[in-house]
């Protein structure tokens, strides 16, 4: 059977075999390069026993940036050798692309064949399972087409519920591993159907005579062996979600949670219904009419025969009304109750990070193709010996006709197009180790950053730049509405920020600017910076800049205090009757100046007494992430008169505040010892666009 599927996958996802070194299946690369992207760099820390794997090369400067999409372990184990062989990500991507097909065929045959008895019933099931919409709907998505695990789990699940052996349940054990490390969602989405064949073969386990002390024994070894797999995977995305807030809101939660009308209402049928199902993405989640059928029959006829019927139709049931998600839609209106899923997001940790909830339905597929199994089986029971094979091939006709995947769309890629390309990263690499960004950064154009992320595996360094399940809190800020990316009078102070965090290299792709000229003046900007920048390298389209190491930052004395707000008397030169709310403890209220910065803004606070200020601590939110002061100074007024003890741009210290604290980031602006009755805060730069505002603010002295 393995041939018979091989052959399967190569026909089914044709003409992808003529191409597999130099194309990608489908037609948007972009989630196949951050999924190739992946393999490769699991590969090379799986050569290294895994050392540095969750600080991947984007997201930089933040950690376990691996942790923000699939990390795809339970396939690169797999791949390694061929991308160690090869060094080529995308025929490492299309093998594994082919193998999906072939593995998830596969399991379901176990599955069925052991469930039924029957092989032709299980050949039925398998071509239903990976011809299916849904898999066309995630074409993109290799994680998603490899679900083979997930029957092959059931499969020894339901031999150690009718066995009591040991070998069983260590199988079950690993077929979860294996599918919850091609996928993090399998970690939750899995113990669904797992829960439910446990519950259903309750019964027939209890007349085995098997001593509760040893089952539970022998579950309690292999939860210590799970646990002690899968915790370091926790606590990587339990780092990175501390780290920079990923989390998924209700929106998001909802809007990619399935429609009731999803998995009734197929769009059309032959190649209409590819293009659809390409179309509809997440929602391509009717099974095919002849899947329907097949199953139906399945479930009438076994309802009283076979217990697994009524198992994988309550499976079924439940996935189906838990991928509604915590908002149930039908037809496109919302009902006017909350789903099971509000109630599980309410109480179990981390599934607030899973957004795509209508993926559930690979759960109702799975348990739609076993019960079309018992369809087949109890159709072809029934027919003479020499009609079966007719019977049998009509069915996988009628499927074929309504869900046959190819020919699929493929998309040819070439990380590096021409010799000046080629050039400018070859000289990346042979740069000593350093953070780096491209620009132009554009959340708008999601392409260019999976390519700038790619690169990564060529020229070796961790970019700011990437894509993938999450963004960070930086790229969203620096290809957001209030990106310093467009204020080229400001772009010294971009520079001086991008030093300060860690950046050693800027590369520059003025030919992709389509924001008029900002990337010529950020070039003439960074050409007036000698103090800022060590070197220029030109390669026609692409110019590579090394920054100067940033100083050390000033640091404050160790133990501080806040300076009382009883002794402090502010007042403003702008909307002096917003100025309570930065004392009143609330980060989501503020002072503002109502107006742009025009450089004439201030704030004097002056002390019961004299104090020695050494850091002034202002606090902004998401919503006024473009408010920090483009450039503050700091007056202290005591005994002596006036003077000045700080001066400097307000970006860098607030997007250090930012990398600390993404939801309400603060600014420290660290004095030196002085001697105050009052410090004066002045902003005195202009922006076309931003107020100057301040959320909460608070004094602290030694």
């Amino acid at each position: 059977m393995l041939a018979a599927f091989s052959a399967l996958a190569v026909v089914a996802s044709y003409p992808l075999i003529r191409n597999l070194a130099t194309h990608f299946p489908g037609d948007d690369p972009s989630d196949p390069l951050l999924t190739a992207w992946t393999l490769a760099w699991d590969a090379s820390r799986i050569r290294v026993g895994l050392a540095g794997l969750w600080d991947a090369p984007n997201f930089f400067p933040y950690h376990h940036t691996l942790a923000y999409s699939d990390h795809l372990l339970g396939i690169a184990m797999l791949t390694a050798p061929l991308q160690w062989l090869t060094g080529n990500p995308i025929l490492v991507y299309n093998v594994a692309f082919l193998a999906a097909f072939v593995s998830s065929a596969a399991g379901m045959y176990v599955l069925t064949a052991s469930l039924t008895g029957r092989r032709d019933a299980a050949a039925v099931a398998s071509v239903a399972y990976v011809c299916a919409p849904f898999r066309l709907g995630h074409i993109g998505h290799l994680q998603w087409l490899t679900i083979g695990w997930l029957p092959v789990t059931l499969w020894a699940l339901h031999r150690y519920l009718a066995t009591g052996a040991w070998r069983f349940l260590l199988l079950t054990a690993a077929g979860y591993l294996m599918q919850s490390l091609t996928a993090v969602y399998f970690l939750y989405f899995a113990l669904l159907p797992m829960a439910v064949v446990a519950a259903g073969s309750w019964p027939r386990w209890r007349r085995l005579h098997v001593p509760a002390r040893r089952t539970l024994a022998q579950v309690a070894v292999v939860a210590v062996l799970l646990a002690a797999v899968l915790a370091p995977v926790a606590l990587a995305y339990v780092d990175a979600r501390r780290e920079a807030g990923l989390r998924r809101s209700f929106e998001d939660i909802t809007t990619l949670s399935a429609d009731v009308s999803d998995y009734v209402s197929p769009p059309s049928i032959g190649p209409w219904r590819r293009q659809a199902a390409l179309r509809l993405g997440e929602h391509a989640l009717f099974p095919g009419a002849t899947l329907l059928v097949l199953a139906i029959v399945g479930l009438v006829s076994g309802w009283r025969r076979d217990p697994n019927a009524r198992v994988y139709a309550v499976i079924a049931l439940s996935a189906a009304v838990l991928s509604f998600g915590p908002q149930p839609s039908a037809w496109g209106h919302r009902l006017p109750w909350p789903g099971p899923y509000a109630w599980l997001l309410a109480i179990v940790p981390g599934l607030d990070g899973l957004r795509a909830i209508a993926r559930l339905g690979v759960v109702v597929l799975l348990a739609a193709s076993v019960l079309a199994a018992f369809g087949a089986a109890w159709v072809l029971e029934r027919l003479a010996p020499r009609a079966r094979l007719t019977a049998t091939a009509v069915v996988l006709a009628l499927m074929a006709f309504e869900s046959w995947p190819a020919p699929i769309p493929t998309t040819p890629f070439d990380p590096l197009p021409n010799a000046d390309d080629r050039a400018a990263y070859a000289y990346l690499r042979e740069r000593a180790p350093g953070g780096a960004i491209e620009l132009p950064l554009s959340l708008e154009h999601a392409s260019s950053e999976f390519l700038y992320q790619y690169r990564t595996l060529l020229h070796g360094h961790p970019i700011v730049n990437g894509h993938s399940g999450y963004l960070s809190p930086l790229v969203t800020f620096l290809g957001g509405g209030h990106t310093p990316l467009r204020e080229p009078e400001h772009f010294a102070d971009l520079i001086e920020m991008l030093r300060a965090i860690g950046v050693r290299y800027l590369v520059v792709h003025p030919e992709n600017d389509d924001r008029l000229t900002w990337t010529d003046t950020l070039i003439a900007a960074l050409r007036r910076a000698p103090d800022q920048v060590e070197a220029e390298r030109s390669f026609d389209g692409t110019i590579v800049y090394t920054l100067r190491a940033a100083e050390p930052a000033a640091t404050a004395p160790l133990v501080l205090q806040p300076v009382p707000l009883s002794a402090i008397h502010a007042e403003a030169s702008h909307q002096a009757d917003r100025l309570p709310m930065i004392f009143d403890g609330d980060p989501d209220s503020r002072w503002m100046s109502g107006e742009p910065q025009a450089g004439d803004e201030s704030i004097t606070l002056t002390f019961d007494r004299l104090r020695d200020v050494r850091v002034i601590r202002m606090q902004l939110a998401l919503r006024s992430e473009g408010d920090y002061p483009r450039e503050l100074v700091v007056d202290s007024v005591g005994p002596d008169g006036t003077r000045t003890i700080f001066r400097g741009a307000g970006l860098p210290p607030f997007v250090l505040g930012l990398l600390r604290d993404p939801a309400h980031p603060l600014i420290d602006v660290v004095l030196p010892e002085n001697r105050s009755n009052a410090i004066r805060l002045r902003q005195v730069a202009t922006t076309r666009t931003f107020f100057w505002s301040i959320h909460e603010l608070r004094i602290l002295e030694p």
